[in-house]
């Protein structure tokens, strides 16, 4: 995080004091023009998301409003959500987390897991009552991403996510798209509504996966469903935090017709987060609207 935090101290704070915070949109596009010759991806666009997100969530303050009211109010009731595992790399853990989180609400988990035998192991376990996804990280070349694919669609997975390396060679996915039976899945990686233009228009993808602290956080954010509307695919943003990020993604989320899962942090209890909160409360395998003004991290504090 310090890169990260070295762009909004050195570069961006010195561009927003005295600044009036509520001029969210005209803000960002300065930042972003000005910036441009630094870069419009990687840790720039990162510092550039922390210092939106955070214009966002105390405009909502200041009005007593969560945010997605301020971009139009909710589209839906609810929205279905994911326990994503990190990698756990053991049988009985990767099952015991699997049964932890079907007890706590949710119909469906992401497991991270480079050997089939894990998706086997919990297709075993839970039949269809439980929706599998699959993300390798890009950890496969095209060839083995082929044939771990074809496995995976034997299995019935939902979809298989980050297939190839590199992770954002279009190309390479396409073709692996084209040669599977299963859904694929991504876009974590990209970062400009260039990069997602040119990676929905391979056709490859049924899942867009936009990360809402790597794209500059919410104000690109709805151009990026704009695209997402227009391809037709569905929006499924990428988040693998509490705190801000979690909010920010679930009031995004809540703004588009395109949205079709939301995704939440799943850990072993021993494991503790950065941001002291709680995970949001599920109905019926989703997740509500927040209503807690700004992004509405208060409403999950311990």
């Amino acid at each position: 995080a310090r890169p990260i935090a070295y762009v909004i101290d050195d570069l961006l704070a010195p561009k927003l004091i005295g600044r009036e915070a509520a001029e969210i949109e005209r803000i960002w596009y300065e930042l972003w023009d000005w910036g441009y010759r630094y870069a419009d991806q990687g840790v720039f666009q990162m510092g550039l998301s922390g210092v939106d997100l955070a214009q966002w969530d105390l405009h909502g303050k200041r009005l007593d409003q969560p945010v997605a009211a301020l971009l139009g109010g909710p589209i839906a009731e609810a929205i279905p959500a994911y326990a994503s595992f990190p990698p756990l790399r053991d049988h009985e853990l990767v099952l015991g987390e699997a049964h932890r989180a079907v007890e706590a609400g949710y119909r469906a988990v992401k497991l991270h897991e480079l050997e089939v035998r894990y998706t086997e192991a919990l297709r075993t376990e839970f039949a269809d009552d439980l929706d599998i996804m699959v993300d390798v990280n890009g950890h496969f070349d095209p060839i083995e991403a082929i044939e771990h694919g074809r496995e995976l669609t034997e299995l019935g997975v939902l979809w298989f996510e980050e297939p190839v390396r590199p992770m954002r060679d279009h190309r390479a996915i396409a073709r692996v798209a084209d040669r599977i039976g299963c859904d694929l899945a991504g876009g974590e990686n990209e970062h400009t509504l260039d990069d997602f233009d040119r990676l929905l228009s391979t056709e490859a993808l049924a899942y867009l996966q936009p990360e809402i602290t790597k794209i500059g956080g919410l104000t690109p954010a709805r151009r990026v469903s704009a695209l997402a509307e227009l391809h037709n695919v569905a929006l499924c943003p990428h988040n693998f935090r509490l705190g801000p990020a979690l909010a920010a993604s679930i009031q995004w989320a809540f703004t588009s017709s395109a949205s079709r899962w939301i995704e939440i942090p799943w850990v072993v209890p021993e494991v503790a987060f950065s941001f002291p909160a709680r995970l949001p409360d599920l109905v019926d395998g989703s997740v509500r609207p927040i209503e807690a003004p700004g992004l509405g991290t208060e409403e999950w504090m311990s």
